[in-house]
């Protein structure tokens, strides 16, 4: 009787990700980087390939229990990282968004780039309230180059502008809504999506930018009596709490009223400390650099064109020429980084390692299947050749249920002779694999390999606007 090897599919990452971190996390050569990375000790680039960062990033994550920082060049690069980077973690990630305004340009930021911005300051601003549960679970933070150079609300002011408000408080709504229109709140008759807020006699309603649903908070003259998490769109009570966070709802303040309409385009002017995302970070976070050498030459390329704008605009007499800057440059938020553990995940501007060095990096851990641009027949011949040299083998593909069945057709061939080897199949997408070299060789195989697919291109999802019963009837006239 012939022995035949196991194949399973699977429709969730969990037990594949659980299992490839703890072989990534039991080599010798993470072992050494986790002791510089705790040490905070400099260290030349890793050279790693793209498809081995994001997991050497969970595992890192995972062993040094702390925020981490991810950098790289572009928008769209940061936000395939952040999409990709659900695959391998399941703490909470946050994709600190680059608006579309060019520096000096009069314009406003919409507001899912508000939104993606204030929920990765309010996560971290949590580590230095001290009204504030701190995360149990550290989270990870996705930025491009740009969207880190461009000033936000200085720290201090952020903080200050934070309140706790509890059932049994005693405080006037009225003194409430004040507080809230100055941090960047809108009133609304009805709160439909987050900034908003209303008042209805002794009710008042608001949606914080961290937040999934809005709150309700019902006043007994001025005490708080009770808070309620609530659906918009039902108006039904989804959770009692006894306290909530009320944060900026926008990166800038504004005390007393203004005749101009302010924007982002004024916060250098609103708040004279430049300030930047770096400046929210706990000691102990955990900065990973993409690729050094080409974060600095975006980030060159944007002060250029910057420079170019700003005397472009003065020309045209419509920027003052004493208007300040509106973003950090590169190499002061690089400086802004020493003391700070610092991982630079390619090989940054820096020579490459001397042979002896490299024959024991981490990178030499990792390396490519063969590409297979769809001829299915092949590939399945080659995954039961490596099933036979008894290596483990992970295929991650959105065609998983299909590769999965011409397996088994090909095992009940009665072909195979190696027992107990699991062929594992997980309906997802990542960019690409890679051979991880631990004590078995362990084979992640994507849609690159078998089809020469690339990974799909996220996009930034619209949140929609909550609708109330009674929008239904909003056309009707009497």
């Amino acid at each position: 009787m012939i022995a035949r090897p196991i194949s399973c599919l699977y429709f969730s990452n969990l037990f594949f990700m659980q299992t490839i971190l703890a072989s990534i996390r039991a080599l010798p050569q993470y072992q050494q980087l986790l002791n510089d990375v705790q040490s905070k000790q400099v260290q030349p680039g890793l050279g790693l390939p793209r498809s081995a960062r994001l997991p050497i990033l969970a595992a890192l994550h995972k062993d040094m229990n702390a925020p981490i920082l991810l950098i790289t060049d572009r928008a769209d690069h940061a936000l395939s990282l952040f999409d990709e980077l659900g695959f391998w973690v399941e703490s909470a990630r946050y994709h600190f968004a680059e608006p579309n305004p060019l520096f000096y340009e009069q314009a406003a930021w919409g507001m899912a780039t508000r939104r993606e911005r204030l929920q990765a300051l309010i996560a971290l601003s949590e580590y230095h309230l001290p009204f504030a549960q701190k995360p149990e679970i550290p989270p990870i933070l996705v930025a491009s180059a740009r969207s880190l150079m461009i000033r936000t609300l200085p720290r201090r002011d952020f903080l200050k502008a934070c309140k706790k408000l509890a059932v049994g408080q005693t405080t006037q709504p009225d003194t409430l809504s004040r507080s809230w229109v100055e941090i960047g709140y809108q009133r609304a008759n009805t709160v439909l999506e987050p900034g908003q807020f209303s008042i209805r006699g002794g009710i008042m309603d608001l949606w914080t930018p961290a937040e999934t649903l809005p709150v309700r908070l019902d006043f007994f003259g001025d005490e708080i009596e009770t808070i309620r998490r609530f659906d918009p769109a039902s108006q039904r009570t989804v959770e009692k709490l006894e306290s909530i966070l009320v944060t900026p709802a926008r990166e800038y303040l504004a005390t007393g009223e203004r005749e101009m309409e302010l924007s982002e385009f004024h916060i250098p002017l609103l708040h004279k400390q430049p300030a930047s995302l770096l400046d929210y970070l706990p000691q102990n976070t955990v900065v990973l650099i993409d690729d050094l050498s080409i974060v600095e030459s975006m980030a060159a390329e944007v002060e250029e064109q910057a420079v170019r704008f700003r005397k472009e605009s003065i020309e045209e007499d419509v920027l003052s020429e004493d208007f300040p800057l509106p973003y950090i440059p590169w190499s002061e938020l690089h400086e802004g980084l020493h003391g700070k553990a610092v991982v630079e995940l390619g090989y940054g501007g820096e020579q490459r390692p001397e042979t002896e060095e490299l024959e024991s990096s981490l990178a030499l851990c990792f390396g490519h299947d063969d590409r297979f641009g769809g001829r299915l027949k092949p590939f399945v011949e080659y995954l039961g050749s490596i099933v036979e040299s008894g290596e483990q083998v992970v295929v991650v593909s959105r065609q998983s249920p299909r590769l999965h069945e011409m397996w088994l057709e090909h095992i009940n061939n009665g072909q195979q002779t190696v027992d107990n080897v699991i062929v594992e199949f997980v309906e997802a997408s990542l960019s690409e694999g890679f051979i991880l070299k631990s004590q078995v060789l362990y084979h992640l195989i994507t849609d690159s390999e078998v089809f020469g697919w690339e990974r799909p291109q996220p996009r930034t999802r619209q949140r929609k606007v909550a609708e109330t019963p009674e929008s239904i009837y909003a056309d009707l006239q009497a």
